[in-house]
């Protein structure tokens, strides 16, 4: 029987943006990654292992007399698949320790080369090699060094979006407008230094964030499933839906025509291939939106790509193991106590629950 050796990393979008094998989280989300650590279970198969601490098998326990999960703690020479929420170096570090602590080989995991090949791909100008291949109209971001170009662009298009190339969660995202010129290109010029460059992306008039989810196999990209998700005014990631995929159809179809969506669809399977490459096997998502101009409702078929797990694809097995009909928000709570009617999906641990909100 395959057996796949699962991790939960949330902090795997900031150690790419460092870059290195020796990084150390910030306490939030070293915090979440311990709290969070049996997350895996709800997207596991039977015989599969979860990389937590073995205090946690009674959190575990409940969880699968709970919702009937899988997902063993601790690993076994079985494995056959390593599977984390995503790849980098630091990623590779923590399996490595896993692995060799409990006398196993290695040889499962990843090359360097192979690493260092997927984080440039997790760069945010991967957007830009995807929207000039799908050759729409839409505006196309720009990638820069210099601060000066970024002031420029706020300048001749007030209200633009500034990127990090690597981030979490959107906090690698402002809104130029926000700042005066000095503190923008004192902000831009930090971010450049620490990270390479920077991305600079037009203001839209965004009604809807949502994000079409695929897996790859080394030789082709099927797509999987939709998520819709829901962002704070400043990009910031604020939760998931977490409904059938045809309530999901129907509320995408509310602001967009399906079958042009589907078409962009069937276009990327196309495309993404061509720049992952073949070395890359699991989940990743695009992220998308519809926006307002000159009063029509119109699709941004890219705003990035999340070469890893994402949480919509979270959303959608957990939708698939809870089988239910209604209409979820799923989203990480901190220090919150538990409302009328709400889902705890994991046992809260450090503050932190994992839990659905009821949707009307």
């Amino acid at each position: 029987m395959a057996s796949t050796f699962h991790l939960f990393n949330p902090e795997n979008d900031l150690a790419l943006g460092i870059g290195n094998r020796n990084y150390t989280p910030p306490p939030h989300a070293a915090a979440l990654h311990h709290a969070g650590s049996l997350f895996p279970m709800w997207w596991a198969e039977s015989g599969d292992c979860i990389a937590a601490p073995e205090e946690f098998e009674e959190d575990a326990s409940l969880l699968r007399s709970t919702f009937g999960l899988e997902g063993e703690i601790g690993v076994h020479k079985g494995i056959d698949a390593i599977s984390p929420w995503g790849w980098s170096l630091d990623a590779k570090r923590q399996y490595m320790s896993y692995l060799t602590k409990n006398g196993l080989e290695t040889q499962l995991l990843p090359s360097d080369s192979n690493l260092e090949e997927w984080r440039q791909i997790s760069h945010r100008r991967t957007s830009i090699k995807i929207l000039s291949e799908l050759d729409m109209d839409v505006s196309l971001p720009i990638e820069t060094t210099d601060p000066d170009v970024v002031v420029e662009c706020e300048r001749m298009h007030p209200g633009c979006f500034i990127k990090s190339p690597w981030s979490s969660s959107g906090r690698g995202v402002f809104n130029a407008g926000t700042l005066d010129s000095t503190t923008l290109r004192k902000r831009a010029a930090g971010i450049i230094n620490r990270q390479g460059s920077i991305i600079v992306e037009r203001g839209l008039d965004k009604t809807m964030d949502f994000a079409a989810l695929f897996h790859s196999n080394g030789d082709n990209v099927k797509f999987r499933g939709l998520s819709l998700f829901t962002a704070l005014q400043r990009g910031m990631y604020a939760g998931n839906i977490v409904a059938p995929q045809t309530q999901i159809e129907h509320m995408l179809s509310q602001h967009l025509n399906p079958e042009d969506l589907y078409n962009i669809i069937s276009r990327l399977e196309n495309i993404l291939p061509r720049i992952i490459g073949t070395t890359y096997r699991g989940w990743l998502g695009v992220d998308m939106m519809t926006y307002m101009i000159g009063g029509i409702e119109k699709i941004m078929p890219c705003v990035e790509l999340n070469l890893r797990m994402t949480m919509g694809i979270a959303a959608m097995k957990i939708h698939e193991k809870l089988s239910n009909k209604n209409t979820y928000l799923l989203n990480w709570e901190h220090n919150t106590p538990i409302g009328a009617g709400e889902i705890e999906l994991l046992p809260p641990r450090l503050g932190f629950a994992l839990r659905l909100k009821p949707q009307q």
